[in-house]
């Protein structure tokens, strides 16, 4: 964070003129599959999710039960391909990792997915029309692989700090690595919560992949 207000003034101006506040109120129709070109700049890419999660959030906000399982469904389709879930969820398992079967990480990477979409899905129906801005928007150099894209939720005269680690994949696309959601990393919590569901169940993964759901939820 800059330090001076001066600095920070000129460094809200800029990366306003680059990427609009986003909230409800400002946001009338996005097409929520339309992330072309975005692949190439990390920046660009969590701006476009932003804008369709919100196009989303106004479709299904006080949803009944029967459209829940749509908007999480939508949910789902929209931001699937942009997250690495084959690395977050094996991270997610440490070294139990080394000791799973091949059915059993991809059975957990299918639960893991599920999980993470929904509860994340539940936290965006309480979004009550908060300003989200990105705050560290820069140039990407040819050669980086790895990048931390801030945002900021403005919310009833509070700041809640959002942070995407962004890696680019082997076919050069920016994909989510890892969450930081107001000092809560997502990663080793998770990782912490399977360790610890690891160790009640005496190393039996195949119950710890059957509860995941259930206990994360």
């Amino acid at each position: 964070m800059l330090s001076t207000s001066n600095s920070l003034g000129e460094f809200e101006r800029s990366s306003k003129e680059l990427f609009a506040e986003r909230s409800l109120k400002k946001i009338k129709e996005f097409n929520v599959r339309n992330l072309e070109g975005s692949e190439t700049d990390p920046f660009e890419l969590v701006d476009k999710l932003t804008i369709s999660l919100l196009e989303i959030i106004s479709t299904y906000k006080n949803t009944d039960s029967l459209r829940e399982a749509m908007f999480f469904e939508t949910i789902m389709a929209q931001m699937s391909p942009h997250i690495d879930f084959w690395r977050m969820s094996r991270s997610v398992m440490g070294s139990y990792r080394k000791i799973a079967t091949q059915q059993q990480l991809a059975e957990f990477e299918n639960v893991f997915r599920k999980s993470m979409l929904e509860t994340y899905g539940r936290g965006l129906l309480s979004f009550n029309d908060e300003k989200i801005i990105i705050i560290n928007q820069r140039k990407i150099l040819p050669d980086e692989v790895k990048v931390s894209v801030k945002q900021e939720i403005h919310s009833l005269g509070k700041v809640y700090p959002l942070s995407y680690t962004m890696k680019k994949s082997e076919e050069g696309a920016w994909i989510i690595s890892n969450v930081v959601i107001d000092g809560i990393n997502l990663g080793k919590t998770l990782r912490n919560q399977f360790g610890l569901a690891a160790r009640k169940n005496h190393g039996n993964l195949d119950i710890v992949i059957k509860n995941w759901l259930a206990e994360t939820n």
